[in-house]
């Protein structure tokens, strides 16, 4: 097929397998797509050697094809000055019109306020009291939630923040897919959602917050809540975010407490999207290992729910801007227990350590090893570099969940990326021990 000119191949897309590959090749193809079949290049991983090469103008049509098979691809570059960066096949703003990671100190969920600070600030204020409020702000939950009926309770949440990725449809499926996650952590199911956002309308122009609030809506869609409305304000820098309302049994809610002393702790992804973003933005990440982490970021918590529904969790959270040693701090002190830490078995995204061993660690990660100093503990000789991935603040981080070592192993086997990373003791009320 003869190529235009005017539209070189700027894309390469990443699939499993040579076979998925051919097919997705025939595919398009057949329905008059320029597309080749090429080895893949030095910074692009693939595990079979080779890619589907595209031009972006077709990405829709691309999109049509894959969908019809049913073919999911690993990854998407684009060529952006000579540069394959990761993306996805549904963006149609190029990261070379706007940088929206620029604009930003923090991001992600690393730019949340410390547990420290966080806690000083809402000492001594008070309290709304409910003989309906089931879960308030008493220990830490992911949400909260009010009954309204003996069969229904409501559960409500919210999360926003700054960018961490410049693709602005990522963005926006990564903080869409991050808000709808304490709605699963909960135990519930996601039924609504409104959009929260700021944004430097002057700097970026609107089509970036168009492309944002599509990824957003395209998550929404994905995870089966409907999106009820929104507000938007003009502000200094962006943020993006959304209000989620979710449904659940009043006598079936997931808390943070209930962990029991010889429970074994299940994390459902792997660790280190702020050290790979945090590298990323400095301009030292391999684009397979950017690519790998906006992949988890976008993925749903959504199957790792349906799979603790399976097991009956003793207690659920999901890590987030606390990182892992955070969030397992909140578990132990709500369970009024101990926890300890794996540090070699925690699950790690590529590129995660080597954003760490040269020094590119989000300031969050510093943040949250302030705020659990006094309940922390570091054996010797314990790796550096481990410790930062334990408290790397995550965005749309996994789950985490106190479960009886068989059920343990049922879930690990299920979910992809999931691992056994510590249990739960009878020590110190509140303590976390990286081992």
């Amino acid at each position: 097929m003869e190529r235009a000119s005017n539209h070189p191949h700027d894309l390469l897309i990443v699939f499993g397998s040579v076979q998925r590959v051919i097919r997705s090749e025939k595919a398009a193809r057949e329905r008059g797509l320029d597309v080749d079949t090429v080895p893949a290049p030095r910074s692009v991983s693939s595990e079979c050697g080779v890619v589907l090469e595209a031009r972006s103008v077709d990405s829709g049509a691309l999109v049509d094809v894959l969908d019809g098979l049913n073919l999911i691809p690993k990854a998407v570059y684009r060529n952006q000055h000579g540069t394959w960066t990761p993306s996805t096949l549904r963006s149609t703003v190029s990261v070379d019109a706007v940088r929206l990671t620029e604009g930003s100190v923090y991001g992600g969920c690393g730019a949340k306020l410390s547990k420290g600070l966080l806690h000083s600030v809402l000492c001594g204020l008070p309290r709304i009291e409910s003989d309906d409020l089931i879960v308030g702000i008493e220990s830490a939950d992911d949400a909260g939630v009010v009954r309204i009926t003996d069969d229904i309770a409501i559960i409500h949440t919210t999360d926003f923040f700054p960018p961490m990725v410049d693709d602005p449809y990522t963005f926006g499926r990564i903080a869409a897919t991050n808000a709808l996650s304490d709605v699963w952590a909960m135990g519930g199911t996601p039924l609504a959602a409104m959009n929260l956002v700021s944004y430097p309308l002057k700097q970026l122009g609107k089509k970036p917050l168009k492309e944002i609030l599509r990824g957003g809506l395209e998550t929404m869609a994905e995870s089966g809540a409907v999106l009820a409305g929104g507000h938007t304000v003009e502000g200094a820098e962006l943020l993006y975010g959304l209000a989620v309302t979710g449904t659940i049994h009043p006598d079936r809610i997931w808390r943070n407490g209930g962990a029991r002393p010889g429970d074994v702790l299940v994390l459902t992804k792997p660790l280190g999207t702020g050290l790979v973003t945090t590298a990323a933005k400095g301009g030292m990440a391999a684009p397979d290992h950017l690519a790998t982490a906006m992949r988890w970021m976008t993925t749903l918590n959504r199957q790792a729910a349906e799979a603790l529904h399976e097991v009956s969790p003793h207690a659920v959270t999901d890590v987030t801007g606390f990182g892992l040693a955070g969030h397992a701090a909140e578990m132990a002190e709500a369970s009024g227990c101990a926890v300890e830490l794996d540090l070699i078995a925690l699950p790690t995204m590529p590129g995660a350590l080597d954003a760490a061993a040269t020094g590119l660690v989000p300031a969050g990660a510093g943040k949250n090893r302030t705020s659990i100093a006094a309940v922390l503990t570091i054996t010797d000789g314990a790796d550096e570099l481990r410790v930062d991935l334990a408290l790397d603040p995550q965005t749309s981080g996994g789950l985490l969940a106190a479960v009886t070592p068989e059920n343990a192993e049922k879930i690990v086997r299920r979910l992809p990326g999931a691992a056994v990373v510590g249990r739960v003791t009878d020590g110190p009320s509140g303590t976390v021990q990286l081992r």
